[in-house]
C-alpha cells in the first residue's frame, strides 16, 4: 500500500519528505512485526540481537564494547540487556582473566537452545517480506546502504 494511503495524506511537498515519512512508517511496521514475533519467545528485539552477537563468537566470549558496537540499535543499554539475559539463564558474565577491566559475555547451552528454537520459527517472520522478490530485496537493501552513505 502506498504511504499516502497508509497515513491518509494526499501528497507530499517533495520526494525526499515522502521518503522520510515512508522510512519512519516502515521502520515502525518492521518493529511491530519483530516485537510480536520475539514476544512469543519471551525476548525483546534487543535481547535477541545480543544473543545473536554472542552466538556469532561462540564458544569464545564477547566483551561489552564489541556487543555495543555490533548492536542494530546502538542506543540500547548493553549492561541492562545482558543482566536480563543472565536472569533468564541465556548468558554468563565474567571478568576477563587477561584484562580485569573487560567483562566477557558467553552463551549458555540454554541460550543456544533458545536461539535454535527461534531460528526454526524465523521463516514465519521473514515471510512478511516475501511480497518483494529476492532481487527487489537486494535492491532495497543496497539502496538503504547507499542512503546511509
Amino acid at each position: 500500500m502506498r504511504i499516502e494511503d497508509e497515513i491518509q495524506q494526499r501528497e507530499f511537498t517533495d520526494d525526499y519528505r515522502r521518503l522520510l515519512v515512508n522510512l519512519l512508517f516502515t521502520n515502525n511496521w518492521v518493529n511491530q512485526q519483530q516485537l510480536s514475533f520475539f514476544k512469543q519467545f519471551g525476548l525483546t528485539q534487543q535481547q535477541h540481537n545480543v544473543l545473536s552477537i554472542v552466538r556469532g563468537q561462540h564458544p569464545s566470549p564477547v566483551c561489552f564494547g564489541d556487543i555495543q558496537n555490533r548492536m542494530v540499535d546502538r542506543n540500547s543499554n548493553v549492561t541492562r540487556l545482558v543482566d536480563k539475559l543472565i536472569e533468564k539463564g541465556y548468558v554468563t558474565r565474567d571478568i576477563c582473566a587477561a584484562n580485569r577491566r573487560m567483562i566477557e559475555v558467553r552463551l549458555t547451552p540454554k541460550g543456544l537452545e533458545k536461539l535454535t528454537q527461534i531460528d526454526s520459527y524465523l521463516p514465519q517472520l521473514l515471510e512478511r517480506f516475501h511480497n518483494l522478490s529476492s532481487e527487489e530485496a537486494v535492491l532495497v537493501s543496497n539502496l538503504l546502504d547507499k542512503l546511509r552513505g
